[in-house]
């Protein structure tokens, strides 16, 4: 149970720092796009986009949510080596809201998923090797 205080109700040695609470979200989609990785690895950002069902015109209905990862180990030997467009992916993370200056100069926020564990379902070298395959089976045949 949360009990509401008054300032001047406040516990000896607490902050002015307002609670959050951060809500954990698990999202299945495809990339949108390959992701974008810094040259140091420090950041990867990647959009998924998850099919939910069709609309009245019969027309895919997708949602899609952008995703951000700080960590170096993730993005450098799993984000960079295993996914790209059109990979599957499960993320678990929180979102938060981050503040951007669009290109018109005015201030904007937008949600972003910061990726807490992310399991690759379809990763992006093993559809090269099977692309590969399939061409030196095509090759064979001719």
């Amino acid at each position: 149970m949360r009990v509401k205080r008054d300032r001047g109700d406040r516990l000896p040695g607490a902050s002015d720092q307002q609670e959050t609470d951060m809500q954990t979200m698990v999202f299945t989609g495809r990339l949108a796009a390959d992701p974008q990785i810094s040259p140091d690895f420090a950041k990867a950002v990647f959009r998924l986009l998850e099919k939910r069902g069709v609309d009245a015109a019969g027309k895919d209905r997708l949602v899609g949510v952008n995703c951000v990862s700080w960590s170096k180990g993730l993005n450098e030997k799993v984000i960079a080596r295993g996914l790209a467009q059109g990979c599957e992916a499960v993320v678990v993370g929180a979102f938060i809201d981050t503040a951007y200056a669009a290109k018109d100069g005015t201030e904007r926020t937008a949600k972003e998923l910061v990726v807490n564990r992310l399991t690759v379902l379809d990763w992006a070298e093993d559809r090269e090797a099977a692309a590969l395959g399939a061409s030196e089976d095509g090759r064979a045949a001719a």
